[in-house]
């Protein structure tokens, strides 16, 4: 049966910064707009699985005076001591996440929050949640249908896990931004970069037989 059925999982549509920065520069003013914003970046520099996206709090955020901070992940998936990890948080995402907690009023609790009616906020987002804000997210930058409808709550992982690699970032650093216990779902995400990159693509450069064609 393992020989006949296969055993590869569906990866979820990409979405990495280049989508991420269309989204921020299209989206507009709104309650909505700055949330998506805020939770798009956190997603993305954090790399956090849905759960752990909406599990954190204010408390678990740290602004530091050079205008960057950090996150902490509380007790994630593959955090079985509970320990949890620090993650890194940029300018441009201390930019919106202070915008987004000022406008909405958010001074402790949960930071990600339901949105009621026209501007209300409500509760914390549930994780479900997450993969319905991503899609609309695709849709809103004009991901064609067929993309859009593979994107999911893992969409941004992925993204993120890509563009690292893209810039040559070593795999331990990889895994460690991720939270994974092994390589195996980082280099799962790459592979496609990876394999632009083999020791055959190599060869072809070097053979001539990725020259364009002459018109």
């Amino acid at each position: 049966m393992g020989r006949e059925t296969s055993a590869r999982q569906t990866q979820a549509r990409p979405l990495g910064w280049k989508e991420i920065k269309e989204y921020i520069e299209s989206a507009g003013a709104g309650i909505r707009a700055d949330r998506e914003r805020a939770l798009l970046c956190v997603a993305y520099e954090t790399l956090a699985r849905r759960g752990e996206l909406v599990a954190l709090e204010v408390r678990d955020i740290e602004f530091w005076p050079n205008g960057t901070g950090q996150a902490l992940i509380r007790r994630g998936k593959t955090d079985a001591e509970g320990q949890g990890r620090v993650t890194y948080l940029s300018r441009e995402t201390v930019k919106w996440l202070k915008i987004w907690l000022e406008h909405a009023k958010i001074g402790d609790g949960a930071i990600f929050r339901r949105l009621v009616g026209r501007g209300q906020i409500g509760g914390p987002l549930h994780p479900g949640s997450i993969a319905p804000i991503f899609k609309r997210v695709a849709q809103w930058i004009g991901l064609p249908a067929r993309f859009a409808a593979q994107v999911s709550g893992h969409s941004i992982r992925v993204g993120a896990a890509q563009d690292l690699a893209e810039l040559d970032i070593d795999l331990a650093a990889i895994t460690q931004a991720g939270g994974w216990k092994s390589t195996r779902m980082p280099l799962q995400y790459a592979e496609k970069i990876n394999a632009a990159r083999s020791g055959m693509a190599r060869a072809a450069a070097a053979s001539g037989r990725d020259k364009p064609f002459s018109e």
